[in-house]
């Protein structure tokens, strides 16, 4: 298990939460989202060109994507399909006073990979990997619970995603590496209404 702590001496995080849209190059069309991006109160701010190096062989090339989160609560994790692409929804609470300048970042990532607290080695299934890095967020709520409660390994075994382990929980931050195979596009969209963030793979 990994250890959770929260930060000390942080203010509250006020705001909707914003949506994320990771855009990619060398693939046609964009990638399958999972929200809706046009929604009033739904922006994108891309961050790096598509030429960004990144995993795929011949494929979609991952170009890194970050942004504002506006919620500091981490709920759960939960892995599904829709038959075009796989999909990893992060879904995120209310609110809570704690760290602030919350930031999620998703890139390529490469083995080997390490648990944040304990050094020890984390086995990532799939060919191709990405780390879906979430900073200033609550991990240990007033009670001295954790505020994540969902898995913290998850390996569906699906046609595209293979495996997601968190890898850090620890002062603030969260790291999932999602590991996938295939050449499909790898996206980030953000829901405002239903307060979640998901990865999508294609097939």
């Amino acid at each position: 298990m990994l250890i959770r702590q929260q930060r000390s001496q942080v203010i509250g995080l006020a705001g909707a939460f914003a949506a994320l849209v990771l855009l990619v190059a060398a693939c046609a069309p964009a990638p399958v989202p999972t929200g809706a991006p046009d929604t009033p109160g739904v922006t994108s701010s891309p961050v790096a060109s598509p030429t960004t190096a990144g995993t795929a062989d011949a494929g979609c090339v991952v170009a890194p994507q970050t942004g504002l989160l506006r919620s500091n609560t981490l709920l759960d994790m939960t892995a599904d399909s829709d038959g075009a692409s796989d999909r990893v929804t992060f879904t995120f609470g209310p609110i809570a006073p704690g760290p602030t300048g919350g930031m999620g970042r998703l890139t390529a990532a490469t083995p080997p990979f390490s648990q944040g607290g304990s050094g020890l080695p984390v086995e990532v299934e799939g060919a191709h990997h990405v780390l879906l890095h979430l900073d200033g967020m609550l991990i240990v709520d007033a009670d001295g619970n954790q505020v994540y409660t969902g898995p913290t390994s998850l390996k569906p075994g699906m046609i595209a995603l293979k495996d997601v382990e968190e890898t850090d929980g620890f002062e603030g931050v969260y790291n999932f590496v999602i590991g996938y195979d295939g050449n499909g596009c790898v996206g980030l969209t953000g829901n405002t209404a239903a307060g979640s963030l998901t990865v999508t793979i294609g097939h």
